[in-house]
């Protein structure tokens, strides 16, 4: 609405209600006065009862009435005392029912912190077009992490609450706190030390980076570009927990995961260890599921292979028949040999009545042959009762149960026989088999090489 509309409005003869003329009054401020910041020293301040803050901002020579409703100062960073100077933003109106000119306050802040703010969204627009905040350069948070580090004041409460949270259920090895101030001048370099010794230590699978809430003065430590920096150079995995929900520093933004709070950045490491017993128990239902079936084959194996088997007294057997076999054999042939020679000499005899010299000499032969036949058989006969003799022999050396008779014995580790100490650990339940027996014990010392 423009001012001539206003002046229309006004009517020399006409005599206006109050209430008209404020209405007029505030209707003009609404429409030709943006929303501003506004900057003073707090007096008069009031909490109602209803949640509505009510004070005064004044300066040298002026003040002006404040009002902020509770859905805007729920979400404050700071509550104001009297004699705070701070900076607000609001929308100049007049409050009809009394007539006072007023600002409704929609944000307020420290004084000040308007230039660190704009310095805070400076650095921000500078570090991301640097690719800082880009997801692929992010690390992934454990899944199941063993040992958790902590980077906070020694003595603030955002360790109180995050230690509150992780010990609940304690699904973890060691808990490592790194001290460091949080606010101040040292803070940033402090930040950033620990980080470093963290990284050179390498004991913590995870960083948690927090702090409680507080104004963005409070906070800036966690928007200094160093430790930016400092984060993104480390080889552990950071989740910043730093101030309120409603809070977001640097820090946040460069860090492989954010949580509002403390208490959340915990939150997210106890929900992931929580569900380490449901890993585990599904894991060890698929274990035993996997031995009972392995043990079923292998007990199958066993007996197909225990029908196959042949002790080594059979095989002796075998090998003495089949000797026996070879020797019946021989002297079968060497009969045969000796009725043919028989009969050519009864030929030649017949034949060769006469030369009787030749005769002889035939006769001289077969009898050389014959003996030298017999003693050929007779070696070969005893060659093989030798190997028969040594087979018997390495057979009694090999069988298990003469080997354990002399006091050895065989260890299993489940279904695998144990030839290494390297491949048995403490707790493990070991079967032990005797010459007479089995025993069934337990590690308790493992003198690994």
């Amino acid at each position: 609405m423009s001012s001539n509309n206003h002046t229309n409005l006004v009517d020399a003869e006409k005599v206006f209600a109050i209430s008209e003329i404020n209405r007029i009054v505030k209707n003009i401020l609404l429409s030709h006065l943006e929303k501003v910041w506004i900057g003073g020293e707090v007096s008069n301040f009031v909490e109602a009862s209803s949640g509505h803050w009510y004070f005064s901002l004044k300066d040298s020579s002026a003040q002006i009435r404040c009002t902020m409703f509770k859905g805007y100062n729920t979400f404050s960073s700071i509550s104001p005392k009297n004699g705070d100077q701070i900076e607000a933003f609001g929308a100049v109106s007049l409050y009809e029912a009394r007539g006072d000119y007023q600002i409704n306050i929609e944000q307020i802040r420290e004084k000040g912190t308007g230039n660190l703010f704009e310095k805070f969204l400076q650095l921000k627009d500078k570090l991301e077009k640097l690719g800082l905040f880009d997801e692929e350069n992010k690390l992934n948070i454990p899944t199941f992490p063993k040992n958790i580090g902590i980077i906070t004041s020694a003595s603030g409460a955002a360790l109180r609450d995050v230690l509150s949270i992780l010990n609940k259920e304690q699904n973890y090895n060691q808990i490592i706190i790194y001290p460091s101030s949080v606010q101040g001048k040292e803070a940033a370099d402090e930040i950033c030390s620990a980080i470093n010794k963290a990284n050179a230590h390498q004991i913590v699978d995870v960083l948690i980076l927090c702090r409680g809430g507080g104004s963005i003065e409070d906070l800036w430590s966690f928007n200094e570009e160093k430790v930016v920096q400092a984060i993104v150079q480390s080889r552990l995995p950071i989740i910043s927990g730093v101030g309120h929900e409603t809070d977001f520093t640097l820090t946040d933004f460069v860090a492989d995961m954010r949580a509002p709070t403390p208490t959340a950045a915990a939150s997210v490491i106890q929900d992931r260890l929580s569900k380490l017993d449901e890993f585990f128990e599904h894991y060890l239902s698929t274990l035993q599921k996997n031995i009972t079936n392995l043990l079923k084959n292998k007990n199958q194996e066993l007996d197909y292979l225990e029908k196959r088997i042949v002790s080594p007294k059979d095989k002796l057997k075998r090998s003495q028949e089949f000797i026996d076999s070879l020797k019946k054999q021989f002297i079968t042939l060497l009969r045969k040999e000796f009725l043919a020679a028989e009969k050519e000499i009864n030929s030649l005899h017949k034949r060769l009545l006469a030369p009787q010299e030749k005769i002889k000499q035939a006769e001289e032969k077969i009898k050389n042959y014959k003996k030298a036949l017999l003693s050929n058989v007779f070696r070969i006969i005893k060659e093989h009762q030798s190997k028969i003799n040594f087979i018997d022999e390495k057979l009694n050396i090999l069988n298990p149960k003469n080997i354990l008779a002399k006091g050895y014995s065989i260890v299993y580790n489940k279904t695998d026989v144990v030839k290494d100490s390297n491949k048995v650990n403490l707790n493990d339940t070991l079967d032990i088999q005797l010459h007479s027996g089995a025993l069934l014990v337990q590690v308790k010392n493992n003198k690994k090489h």
